[in-house]
């Protein structure tokens, strides 16, 4: 596990812009930094040593080849035994020293034969010079890139605020990426907040020579398996999922440094606790709560899995009167605005996880929006209303286009009329005519389009960035291609079977997990944000003073009277979508303090 980082074409940066660049990550990588240039080239890397402590330096070279990555390969000592048949020969044991082999032998394809999450920047310099850039089938790994400004050159890195030490990073941030934001609940990709900015997509390659970039996506085909009974069932899918997840496991906790499980107590990180103490004795394992009493508190349900499974039990603690504090600190870390409350949590959790010693963490993240384990697909998908699109939209924002009509200034909605309207009513549209065009089902189309379009935005970006803040890399079990390609083989009535969601998950995780676990009811794993926005709470005061008071970034785009009213609303009858919508709002200006920017006036329209 890595960050990485690089130039090619156009100027070459100088080493001081390079360690700076290196240095705005370096809590991703702190073992070793490492860089290696070439003609008009430079490749670097901050290492988090986790297979092959000692011998797997980066970059990688090869003759004329040189890549850098940032990742795991699961499936590397199958691969390397296959290579090594071929004649090939590896000094150490790091899980990186396949990828130059396999790109010798397959070429871009080289990517459809690794199991695990990657980043991978390479530079051939056989015949034509280029750049490769290639990321994981889910987007568990991210890489921010944009093109110099006379379009010769391309940098690229891990984080956006390290993207940003290059002397010509286009800092303009695109209005349009505040509707993006509150539509989203995140900045969606491939486009970022910053105008001529890009992410990687999931499963994409990028090719950049001679000043042309191109990018090519690789659809991760759906498995084929020999159902017993001809067709799948329940069942079957339970046992063929079971199986799967225990060989990755049995990949995931293979590592030179210690390895925890992430346990929140609900059926997912259950799941995926029970696995991983099946496969190392005395396993330790991380809950977070918070002090006091609190609405949807699963300590004593992660407890309960703690015990049933005989792991080494870790409780965190959180008070919530340093959320303030808290906020500021793992705003820092996202690279975009991300309305998740729980990043609160996530960023505790895994600092407590790296002061226990603790260098991996496995979590239960993926199995809701590969197997459709929340209500709102179930209830869209049986929504036969003409607007069901929009009305499922509204579940994936942080306030739907009614509350923005109130929300936004003249001036804003003016500029988002101008450029086509609503982020929501775009999105919402194009689902729509993804289901009409009848390649997949509704329920796999609602699906699809959420791992695709969302998931590796709102979701494994927070992870990511938020578990790499404190040199924890956090490791996905249900997103593994094996994994994902069963889930993709399976039709509708057997991931919704009757009123049960995700049941292959439930039925795989009878043998493992208690009973009770199983068959509660679903409960998000988030901070109570309802009941701490309220007079008396520290995130109350905190929300107060900073979108009330003179100093708000957003003032040429988010109504201030509109503002003061939702916050006099959550002060007389706390509500969920008042307190969501002001959290929102609270990490938005946050972030934008953080980074000391502004969205730029606008002139249409007064701004109130």
């Amino acid at each position: 596990m890595c960050r990485v980082y690089g130039s090619f074409g156009g100027y070459l940066a100088d080493p001081g812009v390079l360690g700076a660049v290196a240095a705005a990550m370096y809590p991703g990588g702190p073992d070793e930094q490492t860089l290696r240039g070439g003609g008009g080239w430079a490749l670097g890397t901050n290492r988090l040593a986790i297979q092959g402590v000692d011998s797997g330096h980066q970059p990688f070279v090869r003759g004329p080849l040189c890549c850098v990555f940032n990742g795991e390969i699961y499936n590397h000592r199958q691969l390397r035994a296959e290579l090594a048949a071929r004649g090939y020969r590896f000094d150490g044991d790091c899980d990186g020293d396949v990828l130059l082999p396999l790109y010798e032998l397959y070429g871009d394809a080289f990517t459809s034969r690794l199991q695990g999450m990657f980043a991978i920047a390479l530079v051939d310099e056989r015949a034509e010079p280029a750049l490769k850039l290639f990321t994981d089938h889910a987007g568990m790994k991210s890489l921010y890139y944009y093109l110099s400004p006379d379009g010769r050159g391309l940098r690229f890195a891990s984080e956006l605020r390290a993207l940003s030490r290059f002397p010509d990073f286009p800092d303009e941030l695109d209005p349009l990426a505040v509707d993006r934001y509150l539509g989203g609940k995140a900045v969606w990709g491939p486009g970022t907040v910053h105008t001529r900015v890009r992410t990687l997509e999931p499963g994409s390659a990028l090719r950049f020579a001679d000043g042309r970039a191109v990018v090519t996506r690789t659809p991760l085909e759906p498995a084929e398996p020999d159902w017993p009974d001809g067709g799948p069932t329940v069942g079957a899918a339970a046992e063929l999922l079971d199986e799967l997840l225990r060989t990755e496991m049995g990949r995931m906790v293979d590592a030179d440094v210690p390895v925890c499980v992430i346990t929140s107590g609900g059926l997912d990180s259950s799941y995926t606790t029970a696995l991983a103490a099946h496969l190392v004795p005395d396993v330790a394992s991380f809950n977070i709560a918070y002090r006091g009493d609190w609405p949807a508190d699963e300590r004593h349900h992660a407890a309960e899995v703690a015990r049933h499974c005989g792991t080494a039990h870790h409780q965190v603690l959180l008070d919530p009167a340093g959320f303030p504090e808290l906020v500021e600190r793992f705003v820092r870390h996202l690279d975009q605005p991300n309305n998740a409350p729980h990043s609160l949590s996530t960023f505790a959790l895994f600092e407590a996880v790296h002061q226990a010693g603790f260098k991996v963490a496995l979590t239960g993240d993926g199995a809701d929006e590969l197997f459709a384990g929340y209500a709102r697909f179930v209830k869209a998908d049986r929504d036969d209303a003409a607007t069901w699109h929009r009305t499922y939209q509204g579940t994936m924002a942080a306030a739907d286009t009614a509350a923005l009509d109130r929300l936004y200034t003249p001036g804003y909605l003016a500029h988002l009329k101008a450029a086509g309207g609503y982020f929501g009513d775009r999105s919402g549209d194009e689902l729509d005519r993804r289901v009409r065009s009848g390649e997949h089902g509704k329920l796999e189309t609602l699906l699809r389009y959420d791992q695709d379009e969302r998931f590796p935005y709102y979701i494994l970006r927070r992870v990511d960035h938020l578990s790499m803040a404190h040199s924890v890399e956090a490791r996905i079990p249900f997103l593994q291609p094996s994994v994902m390609r069963l889930a993709h083989a399976l039709p509708a009535h057997v991931k919704v079977a009757g009123d049960t969601v995700k049941a292959p998950v439930a039925e795989a995780a009878r043998r493992w997990v208690p009973r009770s676990i199983v068959e509660r009811p679903k409960q998000p794993f988030t901070l109570p944000v309802t009941a701490m926005i309220r007079p008396g709470e520290a995130l109350y005061d905190m929300i107060g003073d900073l979108l009330l008071g003179p100093g708000a970034r957003c003032r040429d785009y988010i109504r201030q009277d509109t503002v003061r009213e939702v916050f006099r609303t959550q002060t007389e009858s706390p509500a969920a979508h008042a307190a969501e919508l002001l959290w929102s709002l609270l990490i938005l200006e946050t972030w934008l303090s953080a980074r000391s920017l502004t969205p730029a006036p606008l002139t249409e329209g007064p701004a109130r």
